[in-house]
């Protein structure tokens, strides 16, 4: 279900939320783009992040029943912890996505090259995950192009999200639905979902992106299978290597 409307944190009976909300102030403000050969004002098409939603999103996490994945700017990280917190969820930690596509356009220094990406759940007991155990970073590209949202997430990695760190027919929430991308990746992935989103013409490509599958979402869902049977075998190497080493060891 695709809601048309602001998410108002009112929200029961889900196991997980997985979102990307609007960006901070900071950078809304500092938001930038080539136009003619110049650097000039990038304008989003969205408000920045308000604390209001912050702390419906964040209420939404403490009653979670397992892990939550937000993405942040990391100028924002330090309220969302605090949001979190407040809420009564529990902090786990911030992992990067590097996105490998956000150029510096004054020159005058490095780029801002990745977000962060919150874990976090209700709290109180550990929660597992099933993904590799030397993952320490997110790198798929970021999704640029015409008609793309102005945010739009690559599907690949909301299929790592999704599987890593939710179980099949767990239910999937999206406070801040965008282009659909995180309930692509579970209805994909054979979870259930539901989703907001407060601007019709998005709700409205959601709707048509979910009846269907188009050849840049078969790629990357291509690609996922392939990935995900390499981490297999992967994991089975190690545990045929530990068996040998405790074989000898005699253990």
């Amino acid at each position: 279900m695709i809601h048309n409307e602001e998410f108002n944190g009112l929200l029961k009976g889900h196991d997980h939320v997985i979102c990307d909300p609007p960006y901070s102030a900071h950078v809304h403000n500092n938001a930038a783009t080539m136009r003619g050969g110049k650097a000039g004002k990038n304008e989003l098409g969205f408000d920045s992040l308000s604390f209001e939603l912050r702390m419906d999103i964040a209420l939404a996490v403490a009653d979670a029943k397992s892990w939550s994945v937000i993405f942040c700017d990391w100028e924002g990280l330090s309220d969302w912890k605090y949001a979190i917190e407040l809420a009564g969820g529990e902090y786990i930690r911030a992992i990067p996505w590097v996105r490998w596509s956000m150029p510096q356009l004054s020159g005058d220094r490095p780029p801002q090259g990745s977000e962060c990406i919150i874990l976090a759940h209700p709290g109180g007991k550990k929660v597992k995950w099933t993904g590799p155990g030397n993952l320490v970073c997110f790198d798929d590209k970021a999704m640029r192009g015409k008609g793309k949202h102005k945010c739009q997430k690559p599907l690949g990695l909301m299929l790592k999200l999704v599987e890593f760190f939710t179980e099949p027919g767990a239910m999937v929430v999206d406070p801040c639905a965008g282009s659909g991308t995180t309930l692509m990746a579970a209805k994909i992935l054979g979870r259930k979902f539901e989703g907001w989103e407060i601007q019709r013409e998005w709700v409205e490509k959601i709707e048509a992106r979910l009846l269907t599958v188009d050849d840049r979402d078969a790629k990357a869902i291509a690609e996922h299978e392939v990935y995900m049977q390499g981490l297999a075998e992967d994991k089975a190497r190690m545990k045929a290597q530990t068996a040998k080493i405790r074989e000898r060891q005699g253990k």
